[in-house]
């Protein structure tokens, strides 16, 4: 094994054993009706699923190359095709196979196990994971609970044929052997496509009677066919395509068991022995330290504390979906969408996922940052996806039509507001500008950004002015804008910048609102509108770009065409592009039939936005609703179809019972990381550009919430408490302080007190230039800004004093202040232009 990933696992340990004294589980969940999809991995292999029946569908390998044993020849129905069986014997009755029906699963992010009575037999399968070494773990037991003494045989057979990285071409001649007296059985592709790899089966509890890596395929279909009807199995030369298979017999008092360990797993050729044998010796270390390292980046990390044990078992279970779902690339461990499907390295994956990362693990997100970058190209263009094919670990990068180009910016100014981190954000600056540059080369000549992609999608070839990415555009370029603004890099060019994103936006809503549909509407091509409504609509709502008429109108339209409160916002309406694919390009079924995948399936970010809209325009209650009912586990195990998942894709046929509600990649990266960043915008803070901003709620009934907050670099705790919807006061360091939006002058902090009630005295709660400071003395509010040349300023105070005066540099005018009355709070904006990098101070009296 390379020294680097283990030493890699030894850090990531020491660390946790800091945290986390392990103990009971707490991340469990007992389900005894059937779950549709389920998929469970480590590092290194990943197994999926089907129907709560514990014969593995697919086995994904990440090391040393992403091979996969899976025969399914149907993606939408791959459910129906199991790379493992297993058969047993029982007295004297005869031979069965074990039937596809559901069991009782027992499941976390990081192992999942079956029960179920059979033939007065309790059996148990478990799979498990290990952190360090190439393996996973599969454990079964058979305890004998009748009152009689019992022979029991049993049969376990699996596919031992690979298919290949991206390429996904079927390899059914690997060299097989068997060893160790029948405990172990490998099979070696020792091909460049197949990484020079060997796949084992070896046996670490009760033994095997009997080995076989063939079956006769002269006269039997399948291995398991064989057992069934041979007295004698697996003895006749005939060899089949790589299948595995061992026979176990055993005889049972009552209460005695036959338990069976087995270490399956993908090595090199050349370091197979010493990986098998240290496994055989350590695996039940390696268990238990990967278990304790996913519960303590969950369980014990407290990133946001509700005191609703609904959201926070929700909150624990998504940090064990982000901790689990980083995988073996090319010497590396690093974040991939999911536990054993999608096997690559996706940039888009990662950085939406880091908007949420960004709020409690800057460590994490500093780490994706710079493996993007490692992959970029010599001209800075950043990678779409990486991923081994046939010869070679490749780069797919990201081209003018791409919408990493946008996330990475967005990220990275994330990652500045909460890291202060200069230093590290200057060497991504080359990176950032030309994700700019690049993404600017599809900017119509209506100043509407073009795309051949419906919406957010990935498939489809036809060019139009499109709303998701302009809206993405013009907020990439206020980030950068703050970026260069921070690092004093650019500065001549950002008027020209800033001039640009006020214009996209304005188009936006002049040329692509329909006060018809009463939605942002998109264009197929030139001239041709798009009547679908798109989940990627949602993102200048949740973005701030539109006024409170218009997001409201968005929300309604979007709520009566596309909501379904049981389970969430499709990704399109109408459903309808499986009747479209000649004209919209795509290649074959891709986007999906009716309510799958692409074609009304409902997506994470779909709810996300959705939710985020609702929490920008003011809707903070139906928002918490919302994610109550569709986001958290209990919300999706109460559903239809329901069961614990953070899913790709949701299916909201209602009129079909079998398929409304099931879900399709059941523990899915950015699903966990859409949940938290709902969380953290619902409860602490927005999302705006210059500064971190505190936008603090309490739902009904709760006192007080407590979370985690990085904030200039340092780990904050972060407390609401009270009651109402006003802001009484904010403590920083138990210090009071007349700003919600933090000010760069507090370079270390350690807690944040916000208390929610009467507003006794001048608050700070927005600015879109950088806040330095704020001060209230007497009955005076001075507030510094900094900014650049030309940027146009907008501040906002809450007030239960009426302003007298108001200064700009010690200019004492009222063209730039308006004061609205409401609820006997004022509410008051200040709009001027920053006339040079220097400090504006702004001085209110009272």
């Amino acid at each position: 094994m390379n020294r680097k990933i283990i030493a890699l696992f030894i850090i990531i340990l020491i660390s946790s054993a800091n945290l986390y004294s392990q103990g009971n589980d707490l991340l469990q969940i007992e389900s005894d009706y059937e779950v549709g999809q389920i998929e469970v991995g480590g590092p290194f292999v990943g197994i999926e699923i089907h129907k709560s029946f514990p014969m593995i569908n697919r086995i994904s390998f990440y090391y040393p190359v992403a091979n996969s044993i899976d025969i399914s020849q149907d993606y939408w129905k791959r459910e129906n095709y199991r790379i493992m069986s297993m058969g047993m014997k029982v007295g004297t009755q005869e031979k069965f196979m074990l039937e596809n029906e559901p069991w009782k699963v027992i499941q976390s992010p990081y192992d999942v196990e079956f029960q179920k009575e059979i033939e007065n037999t309790g059996i148990s399968i478990k799979y498990e994971f290990c952190i360090s070494r190439p393996a996973m773990v599969s454990k079964f037991s058979l305890t004998n609970n009748s009152d009689s003494i019992k022979s029991y045989e049993l049969f376990l057979s699996y596919e031992a044929v690979i298919r290949t990285s991206h390429t996904y071409n079927l390899i059914d001649n690997g060299k097989t052997k068997i060893g160790e007296n029948g405990r172990l059985v490998t099979v070696t592709y020792d091909t460049v496509e197949a990484g020079h790899s060997q796949i084992f089966f070896n046996n670490v509890g009760d033994e095997p009677t009997l080995s076989a890596a063939n079956y006769n395929n002269n006269t039997f279909k399948s291995a398991s066919h064989e057992w069934l009807n041979s007295e004698q199995p697996f003895l006749n030369d005939n060899k089949s395509k790589p299948t595995t298979s061992f026979i176990y017999k055993k005889e049972l008092k009552p209460g005695e068991s036959l338990n069976i360990i087995q270490l399956i797993g993908s090595v090199k050729i050349d370091e197979a022995d010493e990986v098998i044998s240290y496994l055989s010796e350590n695996y039940k270390k390696e268990i238990e330290d990967y278990k304790e390292y996913v519960l303590t980046n969950s369980v014990k990390r407290e990133v946001i504390k509700t005191g609703d044990p609904n959201f926070d078992f929700t909150t624990d279970w998504a940090l064990g979906v982000l901790a689990t779902n980083n995988h073996y690339i090319d010497s590396n461990i690093a974040p991939m969408p999911a536990q054993a499907e999608y096997n690559f390295y996706f940039t888009h994956d990662v950085l939406v996922t880091d908007l949420a990362v960004v709020n409690y693990d800057l460590e994490r997100v500093k780490n994706d940052l710079e493996f993007i970058i490692s992959l970029a190209n010599e001209d800075h263009v950043i990678p779409h996806a990486y991923y081994w094919k046939d010869t070679e670990y490749r780069t797919e990068f990201a081209d003018h039509d791409n919408w990493n180009n946008f996330w990475i910016n967005i990220v990275a100014a994330s990652y500045l507001r909460h890291s202060d981190d200069k230093s590290f954000v200057e060497k991504l600056y080359p990176y950032l500008s030309k994700s700019i540059e690049t993404a600017l080369l599809t900017i119509g000549d209506d100043s509407l950004m073009w795309s051949f992609r419906p919406d957010w999608w990935d498939i489809g070839k036809l060019y139009g002015p499109k709303v998701y990415m302009t809206a993405l555009a013009a907020r990439t370029i206020e980030d950068y804008i703050f970026i260069s603004t921070k690092l004093g890099l650019n500065i001549d060019e950002l008027g020209k910048y800033e001039k640009l994103a006020t214009g996209l936006k304005d188009n936006m809503i002049q040329k692509l609102w329909s006060d018809e549909y009463k939605f942002l509407m998109n264009y197929y091509e030139s001239g041709k509108l798009d009547p679908h409504y798109y989940i990627g609509s949602l993102v200048p709502a949740y973005m701030g770009m539109l006024d409170h008429q218009k997001t409201t109108e968005l929300l309604t339209t979007a709520k009566k065409n596309m909501v379904d409160e049981k389970v969430g916002i499709y990704n399109a309406f109408p459903m309808d592009f499986h009747t479209l694919g000649d004209y919209l390009k795509f290649s074959g079924n891709e986007a999906g039939d009716v309510y799958y995948y692409f074609n009304g399936g409902i997506w994470p970010q779909g709810n996300a936005w959705y939710t985020l809209a609702l929490i920008r325009n003011g809707q903070k209650d139906e928002a918490l609703n919302f994610i109550k009912n569709v986001m958290t586990l209990d919300g999706l195990i109460n559903g239809p179809n329901g069961q614990p998942a953070m899913y790709e894709v949701r299916n909201g046929n209602k009129s079909n019972s079998a398929e409304y509600g099931k879900v399709d990649k059941p523990q899915f990266m950015w699903a966990g990381a859409w949940y938290l960043n709902c969380l953290y915008n619902l409860l602490f803070i927005n999302n705006d550009t210059w500064n971190i901003t505190f936008d603090p709620y309490l739902p009904k009934g709760t006192n007080t919430i407590t979370g985690t907050l990085y904030i200039a670099g340092n780990k904050t705790d972060v407390e609401v408490s009270g009651s109402g919807e006003e802001v009484g006061s904010v403590y920083y360091d138990g210090v009071i302080y007349p700003s919600l939006v933090y000010p760069s002058e507090l370079e270390k902090i350690e807690k944040v007190q916000i208390n929610l009630g009467e507003t006794k005295s001048p608050i700070v709660t927005a600015s879109n230039s950088i806040l330095n400071s704020a001060e209230l003395s007497n009955d005076k509010l001075l507030i510094k800004l900094s900014a650049f040349s030309g940027h146009e300023n907008r501040t906002e105070i809450i007030s239960p004093w009426e302003p007298k005066s108001i200064q700009l540099n010690s200019v004492t005018s009222t063209d730039f202040m308006s004061v609205e009355l409401d609820n006997d709070l004022f509410r008051i904006q200040i709009e001027f232009k920053h006339n040079s990098t220097s400090e504006d101070i702004i001085e209110i009296k009272f």
